[in-house]
């Protein structure tokens, strides 16, 4: 039996970046498992990162419905909480009373978060939440996925969930939200915010029938935090590599005699390459210029000083997809830094795909240190240990080394997309058999009744 499912997400093809990549695969392989599949994006994305190209990965058989967002474009928005968030840490320091006095830029930022809440990607929902209504009534949808962040796209699966309780509601959590998400990033860290984010996640936890993320580690948060629901109800489905991609991948020289380390993806305050930065400052000058160090991605605000105060890094800026790659052919090491060891960053299983081995800077026992150990895909090291950093940068400088040696080609197999929509699926086939058996026995009590 055909099951027909929307998928909500805010972060779709034309829009680019590591955002779109798990919705992008699980519309473009779920039509492989007897799924019906609709998505429901803005039509008007303010994606500071479009790719146009990753259209073409969409099948035709994927409906895709496209709804307006009054939200203004990335540059505007971004600009506009520049000028609200101005002057917010130049409060006097004459005595602590004035320094209790907030500035008007930061009322207005407060401001700002008050009608924002809990994302700025929020003023979609309400169009959103009418026309997903309209989605399912008329392409009988059984199942719906909401993906996020944005988390309040968590809202519209909510809405549709309590107007039709019999809707199997599948809630994505690629990040989590209350710890890390809050913590990480500036608009975000507000008691407001806080307090709306808490109460839509136990919303979205209570009425989903399935809570996913992309961590065994964030599985077991989430569990732990709503200890009172069932716990089969949390399901852990990693994000991948979609090997259509790296069919045509070969790695190819450079024609430089040094060697190539390349970071591919945005850098901020939890993927800040700073102990990797000291390690190669720390080398004698004969070994640290053998090093050549590319940055392929975007590059935050307050990551970029560090970064452009090193004149030998290449700041190459964000590249679509396809020119990315072609650069990762020509690298010798690929870069991954993650603070947080519950997360395994969304681009190590791009690494993974591409055969070049990996250098990664996460904390012992993490996801990304598990991750690498049970792919023999390359060396973690914690981003402490500066000397240890320095010691693999000094070998991989002045050795032959180009591969580890190690790899496990069935365990880095697991992450290919298609198996992974096919846990999606399996969630659904699941889901559907279930709404099933409540509809016959509805009939059935209807017909009793009459």
């Amino acid at each position: 039996m055909t099951k027909r499912v929307l998928l909500i997400s805010y972060w779709f093809p034309p829009a680019g970046g590591i955002a779109v990549q798990r919705a992008l695969s699980v519309a473009k392989y779920l039509p492989d498992y007897d799924c019906e599949v609709h998505v429901l994006t803005p039509s008007n994305p303010p994606s500071p990162v479009p790719d146009p190209s990753l259209l073409e990965q969409v099948p035709t058989k994927v409906r895709v419905h496209r709804c307006w967002t009054p939200a203004p474009p990335s540059g505007v928005r971004k600009l506009l909480w520049r000028l609200a968030s101005r002057g917010n840490s130049s409060a006097k320091k004459t005595s602590s009373e004035t320094a209790m006095v907030p500035s008007k830029s930061s009322a207005l930022s407060n401001l700002m978060r008050g009608i924002l809440c809990p994302d700025p990607e929020v003023l979609w929902v309400p169009f959103a939440t009418r026309r997903a209504l309209t989605i399912v009534k008329r392409c009988n949808i059984d199942s719906v996925i909401v993906t996020a962040p944005p988390f309040s796209a968590f809202l519209i699966g909510n809405a549709l969930k309590r107007k039709l309780p019999h809707l199997q509601l599948i809630s994505d959590f690629r990040d989590e939200w209350l710890r890390f998400f809050l913590s990480t990033f500036t608009f975000h860290k507000n008691d407001a915010i806080k307090r709306r984010a808490e109460a839509i996640e136990r919303e979205t936890v209570e009425l989903s029938d399935t809570v996913v993320s992309i961590t065994g580690r964030v599985v077991d948060e989430l569990r732990e935090r709503y200890h009172e629901q069932p716990g089969q109800k949390f399901v852990h489905i990693p994000n991948g590599y979609d090997p259509q991609i790296f069919k045509d991948f070969k790695s190819r020289p450079h024609g430089l005699s040094r060697v190539v380390v390349s970071y591919i993806g945005t850098v901020y305050s939890t993927t800040s390459p700073k102990a990797y930065l000291e390690a190669l400052a720390s080398l004698p000058d004969d070994i640290r210029t053998r090093i050549e160090t590319r940055f392929i991605g975007r590059i935050a605000d307050d990551q970029r000083e560090l970064l452009e105060s090193d004149p030998s890094l290449k700041l190459l800026g964000y590249m679509k997809q396809g020119e990315a790659l072609k650069l990762m052919e020509e690298t010798d090491f690929l870069l991954v830094v993650m603070q947080d060891p519950n997360f395994a960053t969304g681009k190590i299983y791009e690494y993974l795909a591409s055969g070049k081995p990996i250098v990664a800077l996460s904390p012992d026992g993490g996801e990304v240190a598990k991750t690498i150990e049970e792919t023999g895909a390359g060396w973690c090291i914690d981003p402490s240990n500066i000397s240890a950093i320095a010691n693999l940068l000094s070998k991989l400088a002045t050795t032959e080394v180009r591969d580890t040696g190690c790899r496990n080609e069935e365990a880095i197999r697991n992450y290919e997309r298609p198996s992974l929509a096919a846990k999606f699926a399996a969630l659904i086939s699941t889901g559907a058999k279930d709404l099933e058996k409540h509809k016959v026995a509805e009939t059935a009590s209807v017909e009793a009744s009459v």
